[in-house]
């Protein structure tokens, strides 16, 4: 079982153990994260994380994603509780995007809520691949933001008209069954599992602050890349790339012709600079990077048309996102500056672990904005 934990506890000595501190938790594609964090006196500390890859569980090489079963589920996460000695009591759990829909549509603006309550549902079954009375659902109505008038034709009044009159829904909906798999999963092991909110949410309070340019927040997780434009603090497009860390890995095995966990191993080892050893896995593992990349840049030039908004900045989080020479090649392709997310910095933990916390904060996101997220209400 490859495993990696860290526990903080005793170095903030002179705070005593309150009920204020929160698990929270990040089932992923190749790996489950687990942070715990504490208000005390005002302060966010960081009392200890960990992180268990999934593929051991389901006879898998660590990197490879998988979905288990939920027997599988509770193995894995009473093994990651219990090295990373987390001693908190409640927690919270984020969804994976992958187990739920994030879309934006537009309907026309009826002038009233209720209205509205009774026209989304109708309008998400179009989208929507199951019957409606099988997820849970809820929207949000984007604010208009002074880029969304759209530009039409001239002599095209009525339609004007018409695309004034639209109003942006952002959509989120979870099938049923996914909500008790992950609610039954907390008796199991012991926590007081009390709010589920979908990573997308998680990642962007943990890495935006009161943001209002338009951003993009790149998850490159093991199996996908999911792509956030946020504008305005309010997400306004959600789109999945079905390319990932595991298709880099899987690249640079079939090249070296090596097994996929020995071209795991390298390329965490070496990432993808061309210096030194670098150079024999950059050529493999260029169509991956480059599709992803071209993907990106295509979908922020759209929304940029469409908008009127120029994105300012791509935050890159997930475990792909911290592959040496990774941040740089995205920087080639894209046309705006590339960072990589650092969740850790709106936490406190001591000094010496910073440059640690750095290299492992990308993956660690989701997790660790929805430990702020439940902290709000302590």
């Amino acid at each position: 079982m490859a495993s990696f934990v860290e526990n903080l506890s005793g170095l903030f000595k002179g705070f005593s153990q309150k009920d204020s501190s929160i698990a929270a938790i990040d089932f992923g594609g190749s790996a489950v994260k687990v942070v715990q964090l504490r208000r005390e006196r005002g302060r966010i500390i960081l009392e200890t994380y960990g992180e268990v890859a999934t593929g051991p569980y389901a006879g898998l090489a660590v990197g490879q994603a998988t979905s288990l079963p939920p027997e599988r589920m509770a193995a894995l996460l009473t093994d990651l509780l219990k090295e990373s000695n987390v001693t908190a009591k409640v927690g919270a759990m984020a969804i994976p995007l992958r187990s739920s829909l994030l879309l934006t549509i537009e309907i026309p603006d009826l002038g009233s809520r209720i209205q509205l309550e009774q026209v989304i549902p109708i309008e998400a079954r179009k989208y929507v691949p199951v019957p409606i009375s099988e997820v849970a659902l809820d929207w949000w109505v984007i604010p208009r933001g002074r880029g969304d008038n759209h530009p039409v034709e001239a002599g095209a009044e009525d339609k004007d008209k018409l695309v004034q009159n639209n109003l942006e829904v952002l959509i989120a909906a979870v099938h049923k069954d996914i909500l008790k798999d992950y609610q039954e999963l907390g008796p199991k092991v012991g926590l007081e599992l009390n709010f589920f909110e979908i990573e997308t949410f998680s990642t962007i309070r943990a890495v935006l602050k009161n943001d209002l340019a338009p951003k993009v927040i790149l998850d490159l997780g093991a199996s996908a890349t999911k792509m956030t434009i946020v504008d305005y603090g309010v997400i306004r497009l959600s789109h999945t790339i079905n390319k990932g860390g595991q298709d880099v890995t899987m690249a640079i095995a079939r090249s070296l012709n090596i097994p996929f966990a020995k071209a795991e191993e390298i390329k965490r080892k070496v990432g993808l600079s061309d210096k030194e050893a670098g150079g024999e896995i950059v050529g493999p593992a260029s169509p991956t990077v480059d599709y992803i990349f071209s993907e990106v840049n295509r979908i922020m030039l759209e929304y940029e048309k469409k908008h009127k908004r120029a994105v300012d900045k791509v935050i890159m989080v997930g475990a792909a996102a911290a592959l040496l020479g990774l941040p740089a090649i995205a920087s080639k392709h894209l046309s705006v500056p590339v960072g990589l997310g650092n969740p850790f910095a709106k936490v406190e933990a001591p000094a010496f672990l910073a440059p640690t916390l750095a290299e492992v904060g990308p993956s660690f996101t989701p997790a660790i904005g929805l430990a702020l997220r439940e902290l709000q209400d302590l």
